[in-house]
């Protein structure tokens, strides 16, 4: 061998870490294999929480290529004002459903994915680490994994899989109780759960005691005493006796809406109030409709209440007072707004189309008296003459707003 050639070979050796004291570049067995992988660098919190969102079907606001709205913030999604993306990232579910993605993303990302097995979604919801961490990414995990719950209506096999996410108070507790509502939420676990919370929310997923419950059912009667509890509540509280038992529950149920219902701030809950003594129906109840049909302070309930009475084919029992109404004769109420309510409702005109309804449903009927059939006549005229007044449009040459007379509703 020349001497070149002794040269290369112990550069060579050298290099390979064949001299004294080295160490093989690669291991010598298969233990020593793991070992060197292990001592690599390992992948990040972070990195593991955006593959698990990805499994999910979530999307990065930053992979969008599509434009869309942020409110005047980067990054950020927004729908009607309300912001859409969790920290980031867009749930399976707005993924799926919506057109964020063009087609060749959709399908390039899998999406739609399949749903996860319940075991998979259960492991997802790690309310420990969290509550250690306070992990962003890992809230949005356990608030997809939710939503997917809820969403794909997937069977719950074990409620308390999912009420330690309402144990951890992490302001997820009204998607929980979404999730659980007729899908294994019991009223005597609702009690349990307002006993260690004392969570008003929880008021609204009561239901019904049955036959034998009764300790869930003198849970509901401490309720009906406790000062804490708001008049609304306590008529869904009052509501569930009176289901379970109409007969021992009917006078101080009736007794109780009679008393409170006009001190109730919200038309909603009056409505629910009023609608109650409809279905109960006796005089003392029917008299106490009238006075909402024409006193009520909102228009919303008035209007409620002439529709549930036209569900419910009992219009004829309050013809005297939808006469009044259709006369104009109850006293003024206001109109409450609300995102995407019609604009340009006016007080004298909002419930004329269903003090119509309610009239030509009884009108219908072949046995009225001649007494009865005036009336109606003189209510449908009221109307169609408040149809034929001019009122102020947006448009037209000239002026923004000019009268128009609009044609009369038949």
């Amino acid at each position: 061998m020349t001497l070149s050639n002794y040269v290369l070979t112990g550069f060579l050796l050298l290099v390979l870490g064949c001299g004294t004291g080295s160490q093989p570049l690669v291991p010598e067995s298969e233990d020593d294999r793991g070992a060197a992988v292990q001592t690599g660098p390992e992948t990040s919190p972070t990195e593991s929480y955006e593959a698990i969102l990805y499994e999910l079907g979530a999307i990065p606001v930053s992979k969008l290529t599509k434009p869309y709205w942020n409110n005047g913030e980067p990054g950020e999604v927004f729908s009607k004002g309300t912001r859409e993306d969790v920290h980031g990232w867009l749930s399976p579910y707005l993924v799926r459903r919506f057109s964020y993605l063009t087609g060749s993303e959709r399908q390039s990302y899998g999406i739609p994915k399949p749903p996860l097995s319940y075991e998979r979604y259960v492991a997802l919801l790690d309310v420990e680490t969290y509550q250690k961490t306070k992990d962003p990414l890992l809230f949005a995990i356990i608030e997809f994994t939710l939503d997917e719950l809820l969403r794909r209506k997937l069977e719950i096999k074990n409620p308390d899989d999912i009420l330690k996410v309402y144990h951890a108070r992490m302001g997820l507790e009204d998607l929980v109780l979404w999730t659980l509502k007729g899908r294994g939420l019991t009223g005597r676990m609702v009690a349990e759960l307002y006993r260690q919370h004392q969570d008003d929310r929880l008021l609204d997923y009561l239901v019904p005691p049955e036959a034998g419950e009764d300790a869930y059912k003198a849970f509901l009667e401490q309720l009906l005493t406790d000062s804490k509890i708001k008049l609304d509540q306590r008529f869904v509280v009052y509501t569930h006796l009176y289901e379970s038992d109409h007969a021992a529950c009917l006078t101080g149920y009736k007794a109780f809406i009679l008393r409170n219902v006009e001190q109730v701030p919200h038309w909603r809950d009056r409505y629910a109030m009023y609608k109650a003594l409809i279905r109960i129906g006796d005089e003392e109840c029917v008299a106490a409709v009238d006075q909402a049909l024409l006193n009520d302070p909102t228009a919303q309930t008035r209007e409620s209440l002439l529709r549930e009475l036209q569900e419910q084919s009992q219009v004829v029992e309050y013809l005297d007072t939808i006469h009044l109404l259709a006369l104009g004769r109850g006293k003024p109420f206001a109109i409450e707004y609300y995102p995407n309510a019609p604009i340009f409702q006016k007080e004298e005109t909002v419930l004329d189309d269903s003090l119509r309804a309610c009239l030509k449903q009884v009108q219908k009927q072949k046995t009225l008296s001649k007494e009865t059939e005036l009336k109606i006549q003189q209510a449908l005229q009221a109307i169609a003459d408040r149809d034929a007044q001019p009122e102020s449009v947006v448009g037209g040459g000239g002026d923004r707003f000019e009268a128009n007379p609009r044609p009369a509703k038949k």
